[in-house]
């Protein structure tokens, strides 16, 4: 059982904490995990997760799961191309994905019941069903928590940032959130990296000896708090990043050498994914890039043609490219996923709504099988087939497994009450090798 998470309060010492941190460039919002020392188990086929978002849920009819034979109201204007994986046929509009597809595992049919976007968020994120009583730990901040690090860097980035909640863990496992994105072919400074203006080094040291004075006359009045440690640890972290030049090293991609930069598309769905495989190599755990405008209700056909899905295949590709390369596939375990499919039927404006009846999931690296399809859908892809059983529970819990952690760990909430980690979860064991 898990040490019991206490409850919050904020005190004069965390208000002047937080003023000193603002001062530097950052926020409490903003803040980085606690770090620490923990040995990898034998089990674990992966060291670190870097978790696309398809935020808004792409279709799953005209990308993945195609269904020629499917009413014409259905099946979409798209056609077919083969892929390296036999029978496995894909959009003709990822043709890089579908050469390389080979290097990935492809889960169909994946199945829930939470049609809007934060629920189905909120439930791809943890494995866990929305629960008003309980509210789940993300996959980043699990592994923030259970495999901490002891480098200038936090162990759980958001680029640009996610709707991945620490929950019941509390703000110390929150993600690092970049807020921006880099431009190719220039310097990448996240704030609160870079020094802000009229600060140097000493000066920072010279707040920090004042800021140990002010800690030492507030500690007795608030000895008890539950947040001391944490914001010690915090303002800790924070002065070390600002003062690392292997922190600002990491999340330049200005610093990327030109044979994997060049791997990567000039826009911002490239430039994300090179950030994410540099932070990775440097030591960053649990990496979530968002790449949004998925929510397709409006001309479905034309954004996936001309914008979606061009992006998608250059990054998603670049990406598992760039790790080979790096020779970081094998413990890196890359995850491409939306919150849920789209309606087989076409509406009034050439779009697709909500489906969570059925999505996929791309899996790589950390472990995964390579070229292996897994899970079905029906005829017309309007739900798994009878066979199939997968839901984000299961996607969760392979996660975990990749990276050596029980889903059914249990913690103990700041309420008192026991939670298992992924209760309904099933490792899906034909992901691995």
């Amino acid at each position: 059982m898990r040490q019991r998470i206490g409850p919050r309060k904020i005190s004069r010492r965390a208000f002047v904490r937080v003023g000193y941190l603002t001062g530097l460039g950052l926020s409490l919002a903003d803040h980085l995990r606690l770090m620490g020392t923990e040995q990898l188990p034998a089990s674990a086929t992966a060291d670190s997760v870097i978790f696309v978002h398809l935020a808004g849920g792409p279709s799953h009819l005209d990308t993945l799961d195609m269904k020629p034979e499917a009413p014409a109201e259905e099946k979409g204007e798209f056609q077919r191309i083969d892929s390296r994986i036999i029978g496995v046929p894909v959009c003709e509009h990822l043709p890089k994905l579908a050469s390389m597809l080979d290097r990935f595992t492809l889960l169909r049919g994946i199945s829930h019941s939470a049609g809007a976007h934060p629920q189905a968020d909120e439930y791809l994120f943890t494995g866990n069903r929305p629960n008003p009583s309980v509210a789940f730990p993300s996959l980043g901040s699990v592994l923030a928590k259970e495999r901490p690090v002891t480098d200038e860097l936090p162990g759980f980035v958001s680029i640009p940032s996610s709707e991945m909640s620490p929950g019941f863990l509390g703000m110390a496992y929150s993600s690092y959130k970049t807020t921006a994105i880099p431009v190719a072919g220039k310097p990448f400074e996240v704030r609160g990296l870079s020094l802000a203006d009229g600060f140097t080094i000493p000066r920072i040291n010279r707040r920090e000896r004042l800021l140990r004075d002010l800690d030492t006359r507030l500690r007795k009045a608030e000895a008890n708090s539950s947040v001391l440690e944490g914001l010690d640890k915090f303002a800790e972290k924070a002065n070390a990043m600002i003062l690392s030049e292997r922190a600002r090293k990491a999340f330049d991609t200005h610093r990327e050498s030109e044979s994997i930069s060049k791997l990567f598309a000039a826009n911002d769905a490239g430039q994300s994914l090179l950030l994410a495989a540099r932070l990775v190599e440097h030591g960053v755990r649990f990496v979530t890039v968002t790449l949004g405008a998925w929510d397709t209700h409006l001309d479905n056909f034309k954004n996936l043609k001309n914008q979606l899905l061009p992006q998608f295949d250059a990054g998603i590709t670049a990406l598992v490219q760039a790790l080979h390369d790096k020779r970081l596939i094998e413990r890196t375990l890359v995850i491409a996923t939306g919150e849920f499919g789209r309606t087989p039927k076409i509406n009034s404006n050439a779009g697709r709504d909500h489906w969570p009846r059925t999505m996929w999931t791309l899996a790589a690296g950390g472990g995964v099988r390579s070229g292996n399809l897994v899970g079905a859908t029906d005829s017309k892809g309007h739900g798994p087939d009878d066979s199939t059983h997968l839901k984000p529970d299961d996607l969760a819990a392979s996660i975990y497994h990749a990276l050596g952690i029980d889903h059914r760990l249990e913690y103990i909430t700041r309420s008192g009450r026991p939670a298992i980690l992924v209760a309904e979860g099933k490792v899906i064991r034909e992901m691995f090798a």
